[in-house]
């Protein structure tokens, strides 16, 4: 899984109930996608083992680099 410095230095530290293996899960397996305004695309997918709590990762513009990711209260799927 390709990331950027700041996810492996600030997301993984100030969220560390993410874990990368969640964030592979969302990638291959989203219930929502949708490209932002700044090109870069947001994912979401249930995480059974966190209480059914949706999960939010962002890519770069290349849909595969990793930027940032988190537990979305805020999602209407």
């Amino acid at each position: 899984m390709k990331t950027t410095l700041y996810f492996e230095e600030q997301v993984l530290r100030k969220r560390p109930e993410v874990r990368r293996e969640w964030v592979e899960q969302v990638l291959k397996g989203r219930t929502k996608r949708m490209k932002q305004e700044n090109g870069r695309i947001s994912y979401w997918a249930k995480i059974e083992e966190f209480e059914s709590r949706v999960l939010r990762v962002v890519t770069l513009e290349d849909g595969e680099t990793v930027h940032n990711a988190y537990f979305d209260r805020g999602f209407k799927g």
